[in-house]
Order: C-alpha cells, then structure tokens, then sequence
C-alpha cells in the first residue's frame, strides 16, 4: 500500500511537470512575439489603429493604411492622444507581394525558396518609402530625404523635455 501510494505521488508530481513544460513551450514558441501589434495610420480618417506585426504595409489595395513608427515620450501615458507620427511607411506592390508570399510559406511551415532582400540592400531601400503625415509625396529609403524623416523625430521633446521613445499598442 505504502509503495502504491509513493508511485501514485511520483506519476501526479511528473504529470504536473510535464503540463507545466508544455504550456510554457507553447508560451515561449514564438520567440516572444506571437500576438505582437505595431501600429497602423488611415490616411483617410488620420487615425491610428493597432495592427498584427506580420501585416505588410499598405493595409489594404490601396496606400490609405500604412505602418506608422509612432513616438510616445518619457513618463506619459501611451495613450494614442499622447502619441507622435515619426513618419509612415509602405513597401512597392512587387516587394509586398514577395514579404507576402515569404510570411505565407512561413505560416504554413514550408520553405522559402525566393530570396529576400536585406533591409539595407538597393533593392529594399528602392522599394521600401516613408512620408510624414502631412507629407504629400512618398520617398524610397535610399534617398537623403527619407534619411532626414527617419531620423528627425529623435532630436523631439515632449511638453516638460522629455524624451521620444518608439510606441507599441498594448497587448490585447
């Protein structure tokens, strides 16, 4: 009876162990990320929405919803009314459709065959642009332009000097 009991602790404690290392693998599996938002802009209604961080920009078939890197500054809420437009930025149809067709084969665990090009190479940097909200024309990353958009919201302050940091929506 004394030995039943034993093996009967020892079989429930390695269940729980094993339950709990399953759901913690599971937890873990997606390096952090699964769920992860970032945050998108309709030009249309100038407002910004949270989006899944794999959505390739534009959002949609037009250039109305694109990412947007959004700056929120030291101490103050991160409340979309507290919220910055550092700038927007799309992908051209050929380089969505290929990040499309790579986060397809990814999602359904199949090789990518194609490659990718490197965010600094010419090719992404001729196919990658950003704009400001109130900017009318768009500029590939390449440019000096787009160079001076990208970096100009780090010299920003808040209302009492605080520092700009990159925003992410809340996990919901």
């Amino acid at each position: 009876m004394k030995q039943s009991l034993i093996t009967l602790a020892v079989v429930g404690l390695t269940a729980l162990a094993v339950a709990y290392a399953l759901r913690n693998v599971r937890h873990f599996h997606g390096g952090g990320e699964d769920g992860a938002r970032v945050w998108f802009y309709d030009q249309q209604s100038r407002r910004l929405y949270s989006a899944p961080r794999d959505l390739i920009p534009p959002d949609g078939k037009n250039d109305v919803r694109v990412r947007a890197l959004v700056v929120g500054f030291q101490g103050l809420p991160n409340d979309p009314s507290q919220l910055k437009i550092a700038y927007l930025e799309k992908y051209s149809p050929d380089f969505k459709a290929l990040l499309e067709r790579a986060e397809a084969a990814r999602a359904s665990r199949l090789p990518f065959t194609e490659q990718i090009p490197s965010p600094n190479s010419p090719y992404a940097e001729q196919n990658t642009f950003v704009k400001r909200p109130s900017d009318s024309v768009w500029q590939p990353t390449g440019s000096p332009a787009a160079r001076a958009i990208i970096e100009e919201w780090r010299s920003w302050q808040g209302p009492g000097g605080e520092a700009p940091i990159i925003s992410v929506p809340l996990m919901r």
